[in-house]
């Protein structure tokens, strides 16, 4: 079978169908896609919240807390006690289907008043972690997000099985680390960025493997008692680090300033993947045939891949967030802790297999447009079904869905085979990851027929600004805990929690002078750089490559 060039329904760019595609599309049983890969991602990015929280009051037990649903949100929303509990039953806001409607109008409908979970956090995780989003399998951890099987962490982002972590991002198997992006298996580690892994005892370091005790270093491969790129003996070298204290604020900056400069003048690595083979994309780690696969682990036979966890999946496409033991996904966004053959879904998993148009359900198998049912069987739009009636009525809703599709506010048409149109997205775009990948203004937005929301940041009372705050964590008490800081990016006043001044003082690193939102925003910028490959020519052998 030869490559089949497309024109993308939404942005009109032709894009390319490779044999191997059509293998997969024709194994799970779908069309062929009708949006490039680009309009794809930006679709399912645009229902994947970012980390902004809100304030917003239980609509089943009244209580108000933490929500990743704006206060005006047109939805039913319920906190993650009385989410998981069984003092309510989702298959009584079912729906018949009406044939006389497009499908996923009804969905929408469906959307709009069956309970969605507040923050996407287990019971057992939000008892010791209340304020963490899109987390699982965690103690103790303060404003982060997207994360699993992690303890004692504060305002990180993208985690697995890590402990005592403050302002990090893309870590595993990582112990005692502040403000490093991209490391794996790694302990005591300060302001590392790039690519490092089974490091430890150092700081500023970039594309290491194996390192200890080094300090601003790039691409070093089991050394140790390197500093600023020059070998030192081991008395030496501690000589030198005992006269710096990276617990002052001031003397952190500098040489994390220090050692960019340096990295000016080193080496990057051109690409970032680790015991892989035949695959593309960036920072891809432990997989093989995998194409245009972005922050994944453990990944085989897959494309179009971006932040999977390890545990093994197979066989998916255009799949964002989380995994462990996936297989035949398609067309999703946060699924993940072993589920098969889920497609076009959301924020869904822990077991699940063969659902299609679901979002946040848990367990069981055979859904077709369901919402936030736990473990049942045979089920649209959530009403229950025999299993004969079941199969019989999915195979005439999907007929449906071709002979009456839906058309979005831009004139796009969604037959069976398509992830829900941005437009139903229960976030506003500019509240959504979408708009850290395809940046776009209030007018775009609005003129793209998608929500935008306008921040109103609650004014609390200033009583401290970030440049009075004492510079070394030493010369910080716990007064601090009743002063509200001016965030020194954006115009939020913020608080240090008891939490927080633990870690700082137990890594000996510095308060943080940005707000808990903008830290994390931060590091996703950065992360956000890095999704793209260049073509290059090789400046010393000539040759073409790809590189980051």
């Amino acid at each position: 079978m030869e490559n089949e060039t497309k024109q993308c329904q939404n942005c009109k760019h032709d894009f390319v169908i490779e044999p191997e595609d059509f293998n997969f599309y024709e194994k799970i049983k779908v069309p062929l896609p009708t949006f490039c890969p680009n309009c794809r991602l930006q679709r399912r990015l645009a229902w994947m919240p970012s980390f902004t929280l809100f304030k917003r009051k239980c609509d089943l037990c009244g209580e108000e807390g933490l929500s990743m649903y704006e206060p005006n949100a047109p939805f039913t929303v319920y906190c993650v006690k009385c989410w998981w509990s069984d003092n309510w039953d989702p298959l009584s806001f079912g729906i018949e289907i009406d044939f006389n409607k497009p499908f996923l109008e009804q969905w929408k409908e469906l959307l709009c008043k069956t309970p969605v979970l507040a923050l996407h956090v287990d019971s057992a995780t939000i008892k010791t972690s209340p304020y963490v989003n899109h987390v699982a399998h965690s103690r103790n951890c303060y404003m982060v997000y997207f994360s699993d099987y992690n303890e004692d962490c504060v305002s990180d982002f993208w985690l697995t099985r890590n402990k005592d972590l403050y302002i990090c991002s893309v870590v595993m198997d990582s112990e005692k680390c502040f403000d490093c992006s991209n490391l794996f298996k790694s302990y005591n580690i300060y302001g590392s960025i790039s690519n490092n892994r089974f490091c430890y005892d150092s700081a500023f370091i970039r594309d290491c493997e194996g390192a200890h005790h080094c300090f601003g270093v790039a691409n070093i491969k089991n050394g140790s008692y390197v500093f600023m790129g020059e070998k030192f003996s081991e008395e030496e070298y501690k000589k030198k680090i005992n006269n710096i204290d990276l617990g002052s604020y001031k003397e952190y900056i500098y040489w994390k300033e220090k050692a960019q400069e340096y990295f000016k003048n080193t080496l990057p690595q051109p690409v970032w993947e680790t015991q892989s083979n035949n695959v593309s994309g960036s920072y891809v780690f432990r997989s093989k045939n995998c194409k245009q696969c972005f922050d994944v682990t453990s990944c085989e036979d897959s494309k179009y891949l971006m932040l999977i966890r390890d545990g093994s999946t197979k066989d998916s496409y255009d799949y964002v967030d989380w995994g462990m033991n996936a297989e035949l996904i398609y067309e999703c966004v946060t699924v993940g802790e072993s589920p098969f053959n889920v497609k076009f879904s959301h924020e869904s998993g822990w077991g699940l297999n063969d659902a299609e148009y679901c979002k946040s359900v848990v367990g069981g198998s055979d859904y077709f447009g369901c919402i936030s049912i736990r473990n049942k069987k045979y089920c649209i739009l959530n009403k229950q079904y025999s299993k004969e009636e079941y199969f019989k009525l999915r195979e005439k809703i999907i007929k449906h869905m071709e002979d009456m599709p839906y058309v979005d506010k831009k004139g796009n048409v969604y037959r069976y085979g398509e992830f829900f149109p941005m437009e139903f997205s229960p976030h506003a775009y500019n509240n959504s990851y979408a708009n850290f990948l395809f940046s776009k203004t209030k007018n775009e937005v609005e003129d793209y027929k998608l929500r935008w929301h306008d921040h109103f940041f609650e004014k609390y009372p200033i009583t401290i600004n970030y440049t009075d705050l004492p510079d070394n964590i030493k010369d910080t008490s716990n007064e601090i805990l009743k002063e509200v800081i001016q965030c020194s990016t954006c115009p939020r006043g913020y608080k240090i929690v008891s939490q927080e001044i633990d870690l700082v003082k137990k890594l000996n690193v510095p308060l943080s002078r940005q707000c808990p939102f903008c830290r994390i925003e931060e590091k996703v910028k950065t992360w956000v750089s890095q999704m793209k490959e260049i073509d290059r020519v090789c400046d010393k052998c000539g040759i073409y490559f790809k590189t980051h």
